[in-house]
């Protein structure tokens, strides 16, 4: 008997509506500048501090050293309109790379393809490729002696449907496949397991399909202690840097008023080549010294 063919995607109207039915804003991608990100961590556990978030942080610093831009990172239950609206939303603000981690195992919770689905009006369908790594996964688990079961059940069944247009991305570790789509605009949805090691490794296998998404943008950055403990003092010289350097970003950190450190400040710029954002960068160092009179 074969299986039923998997219904064709709906046209791109009807996938660009939010949860609540109102129209997505179209989105418009600016490859001259750095990739909007958002991480989406998924999981009741994390809302009631059960356990760490061991992917967004890693994940965040990652895609910044690709050149991303991550602008919000964002925790929710793992119910399926939670996870829902936490991605339309996303998309909503102009994102153009969102990061879902968790919620794509065979549990009853594990919700995350569904809310994909629900978000992008885009069905789930049987999909080959994410059939072939499911099985191949649990063939290799049962070798390694980690599951007795053998074959496919209901469970294990719901890890091999994806959203209409989407891909699955292989995990060399557990058996749940990552899952990346790609929306109008160039704008891209990936999905992660959520054990940590499991969303490292499916963010591997997935970085060389997103070439397109995350442009090469280089990222300096510079930090320096001062001598003052008063972040209020040194707002005037900061402002100032900020005004006549509009690439670069300016923050202070007072790491606390009982130990033996000044304020640190840190300046970082962004470019199209390494040497542009040095350039940049120490642009602004040199300015910032010169205002604080360091040197004269």
């Amino acid at each position: 008997m074969q299986r039923p063919r998997p219904k064709r995607a709906p046209s791109s109207r009807a996938g660009r509506v939010r949860v609540d039915g109102r129209p997505l804003p179209k989105p418009r991608l600016d490859r001259s500048s750095p990739a909007k990100v958002e991480i989406v961590s998924i999981g009741r556990e994390l809302l009631r501090g059960q356990v760490p978030d061991g992917n967004a942080p890693r994940l965040a610093e990652q895609l910044t050293r690709l050149g991303a831009v991550v602008q919000r990172i964002t925790v929710v239950d793992d119910g399926r309109r939670a996870v829902a609206s936490a991605l339309t939303e996303a998309l909503a603000r102009g994102s153009r790379f969102v990061v879902l981690s968790g919620g794509l195992g065979p549990g009853a919770d594990d919700r995350t393809l569904e809310a994909i689905s629900e978000a992008l009006s885009r069905p789930l369908a049987d999909h080959p490729g994410a059939r072939r790594l499911v099985e191949s996964a649990y063939r290799r688990l049962r070798q390694d002696g980690l599951v007795s079961l053998q074959g496919m059940n209901a469970a294990r069944e719901k890890m091999c449907v994806v959203p209409v247009g989407g891909d699955a991305i292989a995990n060399p570790i557990g058996p749940a496949p990552g899952m990346l789509i790609r929306l109008p605009g160039g704008v891209a949805v990936l999905a992660l397991p959520g054990v940590p090691e499991e969303a490292q490794a499916v963010l591997q296998e997935a970085l060389p399909l997103l070439r397109d998404v995350i442009t090469a943008v280089f990222t300096a950055q510079r930090e320096v202690e001062t001598p003052t403990k008063d972040e209020s003092a040194l707002r005037p010289l900061l402002d100032r840097v900020t005004e006549e350097f509009a690439g670069v970003v300016v923050k202070s950190h007072l790491p606390g008023f009982e130990r033996d450190t000044g304020v640190v400040v840190t300046l970082e710029a962004t470019g199209s080549s390494r040497r542009e954002a040095e350039s940049t960068v120490e642009s602004a160092l040199r300015r910032l010294l010169e205002l604080a009179g360091v040197g004269q």
